[in-house]
């Protein structure tokens, strides 16, 4: 009997992993978007001295009112649409007493994984089938069993394991946010052994033919969710498979293109929040350096544009720009025809 493609897909997610952690392969020191574990900030105290206090707030914006008697106060770290889930998942831990642990995306939310057009519902599973199934953004979903190996904590928050986190998304969420997310997850340590082990459990269960087909479409060299969606986006669209963190050999040093197809020399790059932002260094000298290795690669013989996040928003209408620039270059490529030296 042959090995299943999912199988074989995560042995290859095995070796790579090994190679990142070790520091074989090339790129293990590459910047990435890896994110630490958010913190779920504490509930404001609640009683009959500070209620009318608390409800001012509120009013004002000041605070949050997540649950009846529980307010949060937002967090400075973290952008508006993630405070304002971390306190809802706060208003949760709080108010109910009923044993549950946080699931699906939001526990991939809460191991710091990247996710890709989550509304930010809080999701929870019980071990009992609850009567109510929706509560606002908290969404309450039933296992029979919720073995001890897939229960942990963080912080105060119980929540599913990396590995049981993922292989949840790879079975219920859409196709491009559980490759994102599945990504992300092995890179922060899911162990690919226990995730075969889940998937073999859940044979014949609704979604886990998604999730084989997840695993296949997997690379965790892949270092930001823009690069995931950007690869992700040309197998769909048919094209031949590209590679990630592709070397190109440039006057001082060899240039890293993001999503690459050596046989045609294209390639496309993913501009992300953060490389202009000023947390890398001054803006204007990250531009002036982008601009710089821009010319080198074109002039290595290689065609390659950017990609933004806004470009992300529709996935099929990114699948239809990649399609659309590999069909150019590699047009470009049969006339014969040089690159255009245009700075990034």
């Amino acid at each position: 009997m042959s090995t299943p493609p999912h199988v074989l897909a995560l042995r290859r997610i095995a070796r790579q992993l090994h190679a990142l952690k070790i520091g074989e392969a090339v790129h293990a020191q590459f910047l990435s978007a890896d994110n630490a574990p958010p913190a779920v900030p504490p509930a404001l105290p609640y009683d009959k001295t500070t209620r009318p206090l608390l409800a001012g707030a509120a009013q004002a914006d000041e605070v949050l009112r997540v649950r009846r008697g529980v307010y949060v106060a937002p967090s400075m770290s973290e952008r508006e649409f993630d405070s304002h889930f971390l306190a809802h998942v706060r208003g949760v831990v709080d108010a109910l007493d009923t044993e549950f642990w946080v699931c699906g995306t939001a526990a991939a939310r809460l191991h710091g994984l990247w996710t890709y057009r989550d509304p930010g519902l809080v999701h929870i599973v019980q071990t009992y089938n609850p009567p109510i199934r929706s509560e606002g953004r908290l969404k309450r979903h039933w296992s029979k069993t919720l073995p001890a190996r897939d229960r942990t904590m963080i912080g105060d928050v119980p929540v599913t394991t990396l590995e049981r986190t993922i292989v949840d998304v790879a079975c219920n969420a859409s196709l491009a946010c559980a490759v994102v997310t599945v990504t992300a997850g092995f890179r922060a340590g899911a162990d690919p052994a226990v995730v075969a082990q889940l998937l073999d459990e859940r044979a014949g269960t609704r979604g886990v033919v998604q999730a084989r087909r997840v695993m296949e479409l997997c690379d965790p060299d892949c270092a930001s969710p823009g690069e995931v969606l950007v690869r992700l986006a040309a197998i769909l669209a048919g094209l031949p498979e590209p590679r990630v963190q592709v070397p190109v050999e440039i006057s001082g040093g060899t240039a890293w293109l993001d999503v690459g197809w050596p046989a045609i020399k294209a390639g496309l790059e993913f501009d992300g929040a953060v490389k202009f932002s000023g947390l890398l260094g001054d803006p204007l000298i990250a531009r002036h350096r982008q601009a710089s290795r821009a010319v080198g690669v074109e002039r290595a013989g290689w065609h390659v544009e950017n990609v933004v996040w806004d470009e992300t928003v529709e996935f099929q209408a990114l699948q239809d720009r990649v399609g659309a620039f590999y069909r150019r270059a590699a047009a470009r490529l049969s006339l014969g025809l040089e690159p255009s030296l245009q700075p990034a």
